[in-house]
C-alpha cells in the first residue's frame, strides 16, 4: 500500500458518518388531515437522523371553528432500520422515535393555549435515484394544554387531538443535498 494512503485511510475509518452526513441532508414538507409541516432533517450517527419540524396546527381551521392556525415546533430522534437497497440504487427503510413538540395551538374545546408534548414516530421512507424521498408515517403525541376560560382562570388539560390524530398518516416530500 502507498505510504500517502494512510492519512485517508485512518480518517475514513474514525469519521464515517461525517463523510456520509454531508450527502443525506433532506429539507421538505409534512402533509397531514390536521397539519402543515416544513421539515429539516440531517444524520447524527450511521442509522440515526435528527428531524426538526415547524408546523401550522389545522385542527380547527378544518371543521370551519377557526380562522388561524396554531404554531408548533418538533424535534425527533429517528432510529432507522430494516431497510433494503435495490439495484437501481433507491432504497426504501423503515423508521422510529421518540421526540417532543411544544406551541400554542388549538385544543377541540376551541381555545388557544400553550402545550407540551412527548411524541413518537413510525413510518418508512423510499429515496429515489434523484435527490428526492417521499415517507409515510404516523405520530401521535401525549400532551397537556394550558389555556385560560371565559372568567381568566388558567385550565390545564391534556391535548386531545395529539391522541385524537394519532392513526392519521403523514405524508412526506423531502429534497436530499
Amino acid at each position: 500500500m502507498k505510504p500517502f494512503l494512510y492519512p485517508a485511510l485512518l480518517l475514513a475509518m474514525l469519521f464515517p458518518h461525517r463523510i456520509a452526513a454531508a450527502q443525506d441532508r433532506e429539507t421538505g414538507i409534512h402533509l397531514a388531515y390536521n397539519e402543515l409541516s416544513a421539515v429539516f432533517s440531517t444524520p447524527l450517527k450511521e442509522n440515526e437522523t435528527l428531524r426538526l419540524c415547524l408546523n401550522l396546527d389545522m385542527t380547527n381551521m378544518i371543521s370551519g371553528d377557526s380562522f388561524y392556525p396554531g404554531v408548533s415546533a418538533e424535534a425527533a430522534y429517528l432510529f432507522l432500520f430494516a431497510g433494503k437497497v435495490f439495484q437501481s440504487g433507491e432504497r426504501m427503510f423503515f423508521f422510529a422515535g421518540p421526540g417532543a413538540n411544544a406551541g400554542y395551538v388549538q385544543n377541540f374545546d376551541g381555545k388557544y393555549g400553550f402545550f407540551a408534548a412527548l411524541s413518537g414516530c413510525v413510518g418508512f421512507e423510499y429515496v429515489f435515484n434523484v435527490p428526492v424521498s417521499l415517507s409515510l408515517g404516523l405520530e401521535p403525541s401525549l400532551g397537556l394544554h394550558v389555556s385560560e376560560n371565559r372568567a381568566g382562570e388558567t385550565v390545564l388539560d391534556f391535548y386531545r387531538p395529539g391522541i385524537a390524530y394519532a392513526l392519521v398518516p403523514h405524508v412526506g416530500i423531502k429534497y436530499r443535498f
